[in-house]
């Protein structure tokens, strides 16, 4: 609109030829200046870039070697975490393990409990020894040594002496130490006994220490597997103390130096950080990246020479030395050439000034006679002069007319009119003293068609502030105002889009910390739509505590990097309960994208809870199959161990039909997802060939009792029992003869499940066999020494009833 107002500006042909020949002038007038400072500007100017990419490189080093060992940084973290905890999951195994015994009973039993814990810690690769010490120090149990000797005392420890005063701590990391078995370099992850049989009184809750030394050479060789050539990665406490480090060491290090920033970092309890200090093992300035590890007093640091990264950059400013000092003389040369040039289309400028008269007339004309439509409204006549453009903007024939006010509001669409007229007559009138007009409407052409129209002008008044004169354009605005339209009903239809599918839209100022969220984002956050915008302090109260401070984090790093995604928790508000835990998933661009005070996120947020919690429940079953894949070799083989047989294909035969039954049983838990199996499927399972009644026969199984769903941890076993039962009964008993029946019933009685096994039409048999076969032994180990039952056998004239309980939890 701007444009329009500029083209109706006229100007005399006089006023566009002086402006033309003001050009011509300056040009020819500068030119011999500009050729004379030429040939400095060409040395001065490539010079000054070479400066200039120089401190950018410089700048481009450092931030570049900063993210980089940031990176490490937190590799590193993430490395120590996971070693670390699991020293710490192995020494909850020991105190569980010796949970209930008192330090007599471990000296006792020290030979088995040696040979035990020897097997718990045996993966952890860069543990040395794991010890057990009572609370005066000694030690109890040691996985390296048998006997554990009693005569010395580790009270003199850190971590023994951290723990003595602070019992209730759940871990101590110590600081390295040489140990009195090797004289090496370790250093202990450390927990207090609990539960332990020495019935101390309720005030001492002290009871001796669990702790695993580490080999920190060990520790370090892991860290090497991360580290990039020229960094040192180290994991150090947080009271400067050093854990371990990729350059190895020789003897103990010292701790970091108080002057260090390091200690005012760790103190504060920062995550994550870059400085720059001077160490004290390389000596020099080096540039360190911290980062805590989460769980632990410990922070993993990652650091380069100074030295290193000035030689990088170096090397980095030689190639461009090498080319920017070539090319500086190459502008010289060539700026020497241009002012030789220069002298000579001086000389040919003039012959170019009446050329250039003539293109400034056609601009001049271009402008005025361009696509926009002019008009003059002489109000104290009311005739109106029309250009043909204007003419042709309103879908009339282009041609120059005279029209009157009417005309022009006949044109007008019916539900704009009376809008138009009014402002029209507001800005004419002798009491607005408007002097710049503008107004949007509609008008409709001869042949039906509808177009929006700009209209723009200037009004001249009288002395006395009537309006004498308008003078102004009209432009066609209508593929602009269908943009506009398509552009509102295409964001109308984004919104229910995302509406429809859960998805929530929302602004973040961070210059004034505002936010502009959508109803749907509003709901998603648990708040009511009718309230309005939420405030700041409400949202991060609905954060996860766990979460705040990352979000927080992210949120400003967004800022500067451009993007956010993140996933994270939130808690809703239940009436007379506590708050439902949601996740939701947020993504936004920074808008510009190079930040600024006027700068905003906009983002999308959507729940992602029914995702996070599937994930949770495959976790889970993916442990479980573990779990119950590695039982399921066990079992194997202790089959392979235990079956007996007097030929090889008898061997097979046997061992086959019991791995089968095994199968058939973990096929029952798959289908429960590893919750159990009920105890009639596995039965039917077990008895399959049996289950077929032929026509007008009646069926040899019958099987009674209520839903029981059966533990895995009974179930296996279990069905090994029941598939010798049915072996046995299948070659000697009832299911051995064609007349043969079994029923097989269950019930609940005093906490127990009862199991009855019954056969009917069994070949006739004088008592109990008189000897046991294996299969017996086996049920009789499954049931009595597996499951902690009971079994009882009565072979009567019909057949054996074997009655079998268990005790097992009513679900």
């Amino acid at each position: 609109m701007n444009d329009v107002a500029g083209i109706q500006e006229r100007r005399s042909e006089a006023e566009a030829k002086e402006a033309a020949g003001d050009k011509r002038r300056a040009a020819g007038g500068g030119s011999p200046r500009l050729s004379a400072i030429l040939p400095f500007l060409a040395v001065l100017v490539p010079l000054c870039m070479l400066a200039g990419d120089g401190w950018l490189n410089w700048r481009a080093a450092w931030s570049s070697a900063a993210e980089a060992l940031a990176r490490d940084a937190a590799a590193v973290a993430e490395f120590g975490e996971r070693t670390l905890g699991g020293y710490v999951v192995a020494a909850g195994r020991m105190n569980d393990r010796l949970r209930g015994l008192s330090d007599d009973a471990i000296r006792e039993s020290e030979g088995a409990l040696h040979t035990e814990l020897q097997t718990l810690v045996a993966d952890l690769s860069q543990s040395d020894v794991a010890f057990v010490i009572d609370r005066q120090g000694v030690p109890l149990l040691a996985t390296s040594i048998y006997p554990v000797p009693r005569t010395g005392s580790l009270a003199d420890r850190d971590y023994f002496q951290g723990l003595v005063n602070s019992p209730s701590s759940a871990i101590y990391v110590s600081q390295q130490f040489v140990g009195r078995f090797d004289n090496r370099f370790l250093f202990a992850i450390a927990r207090p006994r609990h539960s332990t049989g020495n019935l101390l009184p309720e005030s001492n809750k002290f009871d001796g220490v669990v702790s695993i030394s580490v080999n920190p050479d060990s520790v370090a060789e892991g860290m090497r597997e991360l580290m990039a050539p020229g960094i040192t990665l180290a994991l150090v406490k947080e009271d400067g103390h050093l854990l371990a480090r990729t350059s190895g060491q020789t003897g103990q290090s010292p701790p970091i130096a108080p002057s260090s920033p390091f200690h005012d970092l760790a103190a504060r309890g920062v995550v994550g950080a870059v400085y720059s200090s001077t160490t004290a093992e390389e000596g020099s300035e080096s540039l360190i990246a911290i980062r805590r590890l989460d769980g632990f007093p410990i922070y993993a640091v990652s650091l380069r020479p100074r030295a290193a990264i000035v030689g990088g950059w170096r090397r980095e400013m030689v190639g461009h030395l090498a080319f920017g000092l070539p090319a500086t003389l190459a502008l010289l040369a060539l700026s020497l050439r241009i002012r030789a040039d220069q002298r000579r289309l001086q000389r040919a400028h003039a012959a170019l000034g009446v050329k250039a008269d003539r293109d400034a007339d056609r601009l001049v004309r271009a402008e005025r006679f361009g696509l926009v439509g002019t008009f003059e409204y002489d109000i104290r006549t009311g005739i109106n002069h029309r250009s043909p453009e204007y003419m042709r903007v309103q879908g009339l024939p282009a041609q120059p007319a005279i029209e009157s006010h009417a005309d022009w509001a006949r044109r007008l669409h019916p539900d704009d009119r009376e809008r138009a007229e009014s402002g029209l007559r507001e800005a004419i009138s002798d009491t607005s003293g408007i002097t710049d007009y503008s107004q949007t409407y509609r008008v409709v052409a001869p042949d039906g068609t509808m177009r929006w129209i700009a209209a723009r002008a200037t009004i001249e008044r009288g002395p006395d502030g009537k309006a004498l004169m308008m003078r102004g354009a009209h432009v066609d605005v209508t593929p602009l105002r269908t943009s506009q339209v398509a552009l509102a009903e295409s964001d109308a239809r984004l919104r229910l889009a995302q509406e429809a599918v859960g998805i929530g839209t929302w602004e973040w100022h961070p210059a004034s910390r505002a936010f502009n969220w959508s109803a749907k984002m509003i709901e998603l956050w648990g708040f009511d739509p009718s309230d309005g915008q939420p405030v700041l302090e409400d949202i991060v109260a609905r954060l996860h505590p766990k979460d705040r401070f990352r979000v927080r984090r992210e949120m400003a790093v967004a800022h500067r990097s451009g993007s956010l995604r993140t996933e994270f928790r939130i808690l809703r508000p239940k009436p007379g309960g506590a708050p439902l835990n949601f996740w939701v998933v947020v993504k936004a661009r920074l808008l510009p994208p190079e930040g600024g005070p006027g700068a905003q996120l906009l983002g999308v947020a959507y729940d992602i809870t029914p995702r996070k919690i599937a994930e949770q429940e495959a976790e889970l079953l993916a442990r479980e199959v573990e779990h119950r894949a590695k039982n399921a070799l066990s079992v194997v083989l202790g089959l392979l161990r235990i079956t007996a047989a007097e030929t090889q294909a008898e061997f097979l035969e046997t061992l086959e039909a019991r791995i089968k039954a095994l199968a058939g049983t973990m096929t029952l838990l798959g289908n429960h997802r590893w919750a159990g199996a009920r105890l009639d499927e596995l039965l039917r399972h077990e008895l399959n060939p049996f289950t077929a009644v032929p026509q007008g026969q009646r069926s040899r199984l019958d099987l009674a009792g209520t839903d029981v769903m059966l533990p895995p941890d009974v179930a296996e076993p279990l069905s090994m029992a029941l598939h010798e039962l049915t072996t046995n009964a299948v070659k000697y008993g009832a299911l051995s003869v064609p007349a043969g029946r079994l029923e097989v019933s269950w019930r609940w009685e005093d906490g127990m499940l009862v199991l009855t096994w019954r056969e009917i039409g069994a070949p006739p048999r004088d008592g109990a066999p008189d000897t046991p076969r294996f299969g017996t032994f086996l049920i009789d180990q499954t049931i009595c020494a597996r499951l902690d039952g009971a079994i009882e056998r009565h072979w009567e004239a019909s057949g054996l009833v074997c009655e079998i309980r268990l005790p097992l939890d009513r679900a």
